[in-house]
């Protein structure tokens, strides 16, 4: 043991180096047809593929649904800015006919209600002024029936030696003064006026109270009739041309509300001075139209047939989507794979868009409802 130390000591007062021997350099080789003299270049962020593989149990965990691409002659046109409003019956404003107070109010908010049922009883109340002409015209009546009493009667009684043209022009005085007084007598002594519904329909919001004082010409109540409904639409000039004979009309509500036919009633040959367009009413169906409302926005599809009738192939708008700034479809091509196909959409509507380009065919079978899910995972390869 004492040795080995002494050696140790002896080597390093020696000053003694230890060196580990390597092999020379050599240079060193690509392999594979690799290239590693370039800098890496940075990712996109866009996966290299054109398509998705999903299974199944994927499929119907996402719900993804297709469709089939086909032809048609018929697609939507134009898109036009409407309003929904009353048609003819479907909305009647009550207004007050006489100034007065509310003695009665059967009505009631929401109550449904018949042509002809009363809503309210008003009765007339008059300042001092028309008081007093009130009398004053109803004491003149009274005066007018006293003396053509007493011409007639004193023409009666010496009808022998009368002209017969003389007892008949006091008969018709006293005739008309007699209508006179009863005029007179009933206003002063009966000032109620009953107010009516003019249609069947549904009590609109009203704030009236019994006891009230309304002035004549005061709107009381609104009757609404949801059942008859049209839509008022603008048609400018770049659209005219689409509003052909064989045109179709489909609302859609801007609140969520589903697309309905609508009919043609009237397409307006008068020019609004203002904006230079013409109004297109349209009629809504009495229960397809139920979910709208007067006063509402939609849009109204025109939807017509293409020029010459040439068929274009047309596939469910839901079934477009958006792909770092490109619309595309995605197309079921097998039973776990999913293509996608970059598209040129035309013209478009709230059902189906046409493709003007793209590498979709007729009964290709397009996603139509789990594009999102699909488009998220496409971009996560």
């Amino acid at each position: 043991m004492k040795t080995k130390h002494k050696f140790l000591a002896a080597t390093a007062a020696a000053g003694l180096v230890l060196t580990v021997l390597l092999p020379p350099p050599a240079p060193v080789l690509g392999h594979g047809g690799e290239d590693h003299g370039e800098a890496a270049q940075a990712s996109t962020g866009v996966a290299l593929t054109d398509e998705v593989l999903l299974p199944k149990e994927s499929q119907f965990l996402f719900e993804v649904r297709t469709n089939l691409a086909a032809y048609s002659t018929t697609y939507s046109r134009a898109t036009l800015y409407g309003t929904v409003s009353a048609a003819a019956g479907g909305e009647g404003r009550i207004v007050v006919p006489q100034g007065g107070r509310i003695v009665s109010l059967p009505a009631r908010v929401g109550q449904r209600v018949r042509a002809g049922q009363a809503l309210a009883v008003v009765e007339q109340t008059l300042d001092a002024t028309q008081q007093i002409g009130l009398s004053t015209e109803r004491a003149n009546a009274q005066a007018e029936l006293r003396a053509a009493q007493q011409d007639y009667n004193r023409l009666q009684s010496i009808a022998d030696i009368a002209a017969r043209k003389e007892v008949i022009t006091a008969e018709l005085r006293l005739r008309q003064a007699r209508q006179n007084a009863s005029i007179y007598n009933g206003q002063a002594q009966q000032r109620r006026v009953t107010i009516t519904s003019p249609i069947s329909g549904t009590v609109d919001v009203f704030s009236l109270a019994v006891g009230q004082q309304v002035n004549q010409g005061d709107e009381l109540f609104r009757v609404i009739n949801p059942g008859k409904l049209q839509v008022e639409a603008q048609v400018f000039a770049p659209d005219l041309d689409k509003i052909t004979p064989g045109a179709k009309f489909r609302v859609e509500g801007l609140q969520g509300q589903a697309g309905v036919p609508a009919r043609l009633v009237v397409f307006s040959n008068v020019v609004n001075p203002v904006n230079q367009a013409r109004q297109l009413i349209l009629e809504l169906d009495a229960q397809e139209g139920s979910a709208y409302r007067a006063g509402q926005a939609v849009n109204v599809q025109v939807v017509g047939q293409s020029g010459g009738g040439e068929p274009q192939l047309v596939v469910p708008t839901s079934a477009v989507t958006d792909l770092n700034g490109k619309p595309v479809v995605f197309v079921h091509t097998e039973p776990e794979r999913f293509k996608i196909r970059f598209v040129q959409p035309g013209a478009i509507n709230g059902q189906q868009t046409v493709l003007v380009q793209g590498e979709v065919n007729e009964n290709d079978r397009v996603v139509t409802a789990g594009t999102y899910q699909l488009k998220s995972i496409y971009l996560n390869q």
